[in-house]
């Protein structure tokens, strides 16, 4: 079986003001059948330009894109039956029209039956909960609802591949939760459908994606499993240190410790401090750290490479509360990723 998505060599050119634009640079990357992929990057990354390529909006400039082995040029329309569209900002329903009748006039532009419009429609208004308000007009929907409608719409034909943008966006907390339930739950891992996600909401992206990719400035800088790739951006980013006590002048002497890039002050009160350090690779006290305190001031953190770090804070008067990785998850891979592009 081929991939449900592939790409080779991708490229993107569009003429701008001041002269040509490369909006995408020989992508490739191949998305598997039954996976969940998500997309992220800055504004202006090329995000946008990709989902119109695949979805046989616009052509590429140089290389070649496939839907199910079906190549989105040569082959557009059977590339155009194989997948499902749902954009966040869609504004195409008709708002007199009830859900029913909007999604029987989709139907017929996917050439479906009458008979298999109707079982098709009445299956998936049930498992998106919108049976009751299939006979309400569409211009008296919620945010929540029209969304939901949308993702309908794009799986009357029934496509193997679906693509989606920002698709909880605007929605309340639980129908955003139903919604990614219904996403990974059913259609995914049930009914094994592809699914490429583009979003800003980065928590969301990794709750949902098995792989995900780092678009930026139409290079894909970074594609893996959300946890890998978290794992490995924290390992030289931001640590974030909680300590009790006074901690005066804490965060001065912990910039001078070698290993330790640069320290902020996240908040300060009589009880303690938050302290977020931007590490070296090499990290806090694996180098000689000038005027750094003997690391038996904080045996329990002696064998440890941050043992100049907790003697540091002992020294200062002040206790290690907590110590690690800042949680910031993608954002954190996205930071790395932004800060190692070469420069323009």
């Amino acid at each position: 079986m081929p991939p449900a998505i592939a790409l080779m060599q991708l490229s993107h050119t569009f003429a701008g003001p001041r002269g040509p634009v490369e909006a995408l640079h020989d992508i490739s990357l191949e998305i598997e059948p039954g996976e969940f992929f998500g997309l992220f990057g800055p504004n202006g990354a090329g995000k946008t330009t990709l989902i119109r390529i695949l979805t046989t909006l616009i052509l590429p400039t140089r290389g070649s894109a496939a839907i199910y082995g079906h190549d989105v040029v040569r082959q557009a329309g059977l590339a155009r039956a194989h997948l499902g569209l749902v954009f966040s900002n869609e504004n195409s329903f008709y708002g007199r029209l009830t859900g029913q009748q909007n999604l029987e006039f989709f139907a017929a532009l996917q050439n479906l039956s009458a008979a298999e419009a109707r079982r098709q429609i009445a299956a998936l208004l049930e498992l998106f909960d919108l049976g009751g308000a299939a006979r309400t007009p569409f211009q008296f929907y919620s945010t929540g609802m029209r969304q939901k409608l949308n993702v309908v719409r794009a799986l009357l034909h029934d496509p193997p591949v679906l693509f989606l943008d920002e698709p909880t966006k605007g929605m309340d907390v639980l129908t955003a939760e139903t919604l990614r339930r219904l996403l990974r739950d059913e259609l995914v891992q049930r009914r094994r459908k592809t699914v490429l996600l583009t979003t800003h909401d980065l928590a969301e992206m990794e709750a949902l994606c098995d792989r995900v990719g780092i678009l930026d400035r139409g290079r894909l800088r970074a594609v893996g499993a959300p946890a890998a790739l978290i794992q490995e951006a924290s390992a030289s980013v931001v640590y974030r240190l909680e300590a009790a006590g006074e901690a005066d002048g804490l965060a001065e002497a912990l910039a001078r410790l070698a290993g330790v890039h640069s320290v902020e002050v996240v908040t300060r009160s009589a009880g303690g401090v938050v302290l977020d350090l931007v590490l070296d690779d090499a990290g806090p006290g694996l180098a000689a750290g000038a005027g750094a305190p003997d690391a038996a001031a904080a045996p329990e953190a002696a064998a440890a490479p941050e043992a100049a770090l907790f003697a540091l804070v002992a020294a200062h008067g002040a206790r290690v509360r907590r110590y690690g990785p800042r949680d910031d998850g993608l954002v954190t891979v996205l930071k790395q990723s932004l800060a190692e592009r070469p420069a323009a």
